[in-house]
């Protein structure tokens, strides 16, 4: 790992809510089994890394999105709990809703809500990077 001595990284933190925390690697040092990370020479134990990453490959919203049309769409927004945007209109009804089921004429989100696919658009917005 010292190839990614001075290198700009995310590291992922197993503290439960799995926090990230971000820095120039500074050290690793395998016989005390840590890592230091700067600025601000912050300690981090390898039994609390998750999982270590260069900043370029964090993963992060695409700008653009799609509406979602087809039923494949509405399929895989489902099975992979995607965070979609839903429009009606030129208003926006939800601006992070997860999609729980869908069928030929209506749409349910997570909070339980049902709407008409023929009044709403749904924008899906893809993860870029590792993940």
């Amino acid at each position: 790992m010292k190839h990614w001595i001075g290198r700009h990284v995310v590291i992922q933190r197993l503290d439960g809510a799995r926090s990230t925390v971000e820095g120039v690697l500074k050290g690793w040092d395998p016989i005390q089994e840590k890592v230091t990370l700067g600025p601000g020479e912050l300690v981090i134990p390898f039994g609390s890394i998750h999982r270590i990453m260069q900043r370029n490959t964090y993963p992060a919203w695409n700008a653009i999105g799609y509406v979602v049309k087809h039923t494949i769409q509405f399929d895989n927004a489902v099975y992979f709990g995607s965070c979609v945007m839903v429009w009606r209109g030129d208003s926006l009804v939800a601006s992070q809703a997860v999609l729980t089921a869908h069928d030929k004429n209506t749409v349910t989100l997570s909070n339980g809500m049902i709407l008409r696919k023929d009044e709403h658009e749904f924008v899906v917005r893809s993860l870029r990077g590792h993940v």
